[in-house]
């Protein structure tokens, strides 16, 4: 029988809310040795002082203290996850760094936009390949920004060197690296980087795009 927080719970939202449940308490201590890229994605989609920014899946807001460097704490930073246990871990940071520009809002993404299309820039880090419906995430995405605003996102991908097991341990956590993310991008957003890496001698691999609309 699978743990707790293996199990896929009656909603995405639940399903999320009990895998975190528990992750939540080591999540920032361990996730550093895989989830490689979030600083490089923060600087490749030049955020700007003033800006208005979404991360959707913020988790525990590990990205703010980057993205605030480039906000110079201004504009606006919402930080959108459907984990309540891990936003609880975002808002407790948000509270030790004094930020008053920061906005978090428990909600599954996708299904309306947050901004009405006012948004500069909108943030994916290893969320994606997390999100059910992950098309609907990105046509909102799409809507969510102004014309000229900028996506990045950073995630597990597929390649024909990766490790079946490691791929198949994502999926196991509720992570889907085979899924077409990228040909979707591209199809959504003009391109300004892609980039395909491999990790720890191509056990596994992760894609880095930013493009605007």
């Amino acid at each position: 029988m699978k743990p707790a927080y293996l199990r896929k719970g009656s909603s995405h939202r639940q399903t999320m809310t009990n895998y975190y449940r528990t992750q939540s308490r080591f999540y920032d201590a361990t996730r550093w040795v895989f989830l490689y890229g979030r600083e490089r994605l923060v600087e490749q989609v030049d955020i700007r002082p003033g800006e208005r920014v979404l991360e959707i899946g913020c988790g525990t807001g590990t990205n703010f203290e980057a993205i605030q460097s480039r906000l110079q704490n201004g504009g606006e930073l919402i930080g959108i996850d459907c984990s309540a246990p891990m936003l609880r871990k975002a808002q407790e940071r948000v509270r030790q760094n004094g930020w008053t520009n920061v906005r978090l809002l428990d909600l599954e993404y996708g299904k309306e936009t947050i901004t009405r299309g006012r948004a500069d820039v909108v943030l994916f880090s290893y969320s994606l390949s997390m999100i059910t419906e992950w098309q609907m995430a990105l046509a909102c995405a799409h809507s969510e920004l102004w014309p000229g605003g900028r996506i990045g996102v950073l995630d597990f991908c597929k390649r024909a060197n990766s490790s079946k097991w490691f791929v198949e341990w994502l999926a196991i956590n509720h992570v889907q690296a085979d899924r077409p993310y990228e040909d979707t991008l591209h199809r959504l957003f003009n391109e300004q980087t892609h980039l395909r890496c491999d990790a720890w001698a191509g056990l596994w691999s992760f894609y880095l795009f930013v493009g605007h609309r």
